[in-house]
């Protein structure tokens, strides 16, 4: 009985050494940073509605959806930075289009677990929190 839990005591302490292990190989690293891209750089100028910062579970004020919402044929574009859940800030800009639809530009380059920037296009948006289906682009 002894020589069968042998093995199965070395297999579970072969797993848990993998498992702690793989923590160092995969932590998270600095953020990625990088250049901003064309895309955003060269993105149409808006109204602004202005800048947001928010602390962690802070929401956008009712205010700054409405300047959104009421936005004219000319537009308007509201900034907001908030923090991951790790602390690490992103800032989405908020765009509702001359014409119709929404666009969200998404910067995640000071976040350790970001993907860059990423652009939003979603067409058949009605406000802030319904977006309808959007196409996401990495940039």
């Amino acid at each position: 009985m002894v020589v069968r839990t042998r093995p199965a005591v070395a297999a579970l302490l072969l797993g848990m050494a993998v498992l702690a292990l793989s923590g160092c190989v995969a932590g998270p690293g600095e953020p990625r940073g990088g250049p901003t891209p064309r895309a955003f750089l060269e993105r149409a100028e808006l109204p602004s509605c202005g800048t947001v910062e928010l602390g962690q579970g802070e929401e956008v004020s009712s205010g700054d959806i409405a300047c959104l919402e009421e936005a004219t044929t000319a537009g308007a574009e509201l900034a907001v930075t908030r923090p991951t859940v790790e602390g690490d800030p992103f800032t989405a800009y908020y765009r509702v289009l001359p014409g119709g639809g929404w666009e969200i530009y998404t910067d995640m380059t000071k976040d350790r677990y970001g993907e860059g920037w990423w652009l939003d296009d979603c067409p058949d948006a009605l406000s802030m929190i319904q977006l309808g289906e959007c196409t996401s682009t990495r940039l």
